[in-house]
């Protein structure tokens, strides 16, 4: 009964997350270039606690989707559900603010096909789209007067996934995934004349609204060899390959009248709309990235592992054909975890995983002549809930990070971020026949 029940609760949360619009990092700037602010953690939180590393690092408990190779490791059912989300202060040369926002992390469900086949599918972030800007310029001819210009976006991208990791012999396992990317995003442009012999002009802005949608497809696979060195400790190499693909792209464009905070300002007709133009299609290109990673464990309690990320960012093409000024980026990442006894029942706190990992990121957004850098650590928590059985074991995944990115050279913003995340992981042998004896 319990069986069933938690299969029905899983699918049916998988079915309700479809709609939502998963949002990780957001309230930034810099998610209005490119596709937005792009998700670089494909893991779960045992992953956000290790700096995102771990495409070698298989774990028989916590779901393995940063690697599809690493699927094989589950050999048992298991669900994962979390949620993250972060407060972060954004300042310039002349102001600061408070921001935060917390959305669905990961979603998925892990099944073992058979002794060397599990497969896999599950919800999580792809792209985030969240910013609003304020800029002025003088009129020409006018000194007095001023342009205030609102740029403001929102939305973003999400992706379901259906993964699969087999063994082939030995160490060697390798893996591939589906991945149907999704969503939508709402940028605006909003124009206001400012001049004090004409006061009226300022509570009228003409407002461009784009509302495009997308929706395609974006392969990956992965692979990864793990090596006995000796009696207390293994390595493991593996690497994930995500193939380019050109996401198709509907847009809508029309230009309202609003008043200065926003709200649509009826004409004669009753309707803010000025221009409503037809629909157009075209495409992005999101260019291929590769992931690899190296990993020593003592294939008991501690995994200490090392990550390289690379994206071909200067090859993307925005829905008019333009690159935004992006550039490829890099990101190194170290994280391990350690867990003093996990069969301890003398003390809790043996049985606790313990994380922590540190990370710095090249992004792919220069500006003003500025390279954006992203650097940061975090630490993480494994707590089991009651005591585990040969037939089911649950989990609770905490993460928290701290983080820099950004400067405020050259006009630009730079970004003091806590990040933190909550997990629920169900390990469970769903088709294991009990025997009464």
């Amino acid at each position: 009964m319990y069986k069933t029940l938690r299969v029905l609760i899983g699918f049916a949360a998988l079915c309700v997350a479809h709609a939502s619009q998963a949002q990780l990092i957001g309230n930034t700037p810099y998610s209005r270039y490119g596709a937005g602010e792009i998700n670089e953690n494909y893991g779960s939180i045992r992953g956000a606690g290790m700096a995102g590393a771990g495409i070698s690092a298989g774990n028989s408990f916590q779901p393995n989707i940063a690697n599809p190779a690493l699927l094989y490791y589950n050999s048992i059912t298991n669900f994962d559900f979390s949620g993250a989300g972060q407060v972060k202060n954004i300042k310039s040369q002349q102001a600061s603010q408070f921001d935060g926002n917390a959305n669905l992390y990961n979603l998925s469900l892990v099944v073992p096909i058979s002794r060397r086949w599990s497969t896999a599918v599950g919800l999580r972030p792809f792209s985030t789209v969240n910013y609003e800007i304020n800029a002025s310029s003088e009129v020409e001819g006018n000194p007095q007067a001023e342009i205030m210009r609102r740029y403001t976006g929102e939305g973003g991208l999400s992706e379901v996934y259906f993964a699969h990791g087999i063994r082939l012999f030995g160490g060697l396992t390798i893996g591939g995934s589906a991945s149907y990317i999704f969503g939508n995003t709402i940028t605006e442009t909003s124009s206001t004349v400012q001049d004090p012999e004409q006061a009226s002009a300022a509570l009228v802005s003409v407002t461009q609204v784009d509302r495009t949608t997308y929706r395609d497809f974006v392969y990956r696979g992965g692979i990864n060899y793990r090596q006995k060195l000796n009696d207390k400790l293994h390595m493991s190499v593996g690497g994930v390959y995500s193939f380019a693909t050109d996401l198709d792209a509907e847009r809508d464009i029309s230009y309202e009248r609003r008043s200065p905070d926003g709200s649509p300002l009826p004409g004669l007709d009753g309707s803010a709309l000025i221009i409503n133009q037809d629909t157009v299609s075209s495409s992005i290109h999101l260019p291929a990235n590769w992931r690899a990673g190296v990993s020593l464990d003592n294939g008991s309690n501690l995994t200490i592992s090392a990550d390289f990320i690379t994206h071909e960012w200067s090859k993307y093409k925005g829905f008019d054909g333009d690159n935004d000024n992006l550039k490829d980026s890099y990101k190194i990442a170290l994280g391990g975890e350690y867990t003093p006894n996990a069969n301890a029942i003398d003390s809790y706190f043996k049985r606790i995983t313990y994380r922590g990992g540190l990370y710095y990121n090249d992004t792919q957004f220069q500006l003003n002549g500025e390279d954006i850098k992203d650097l940061g650590v975090t630490t993480g928590f494994t707590f089991p809930l009651g005591r585990g059985t040969m037939y089911d074991l649950y989990l609770l995944n905490v993460s928290l990070g701290y983080g820099q990115r950004g400067t405020t050279d050259s006009g630009l913003i730079k970004e003091d971020y806590f990040q933190f995340g909550l997990g629920f992981t169900v390990n469970s042998r769903w088709f294991l026949k009990r025997r009464i004896e």
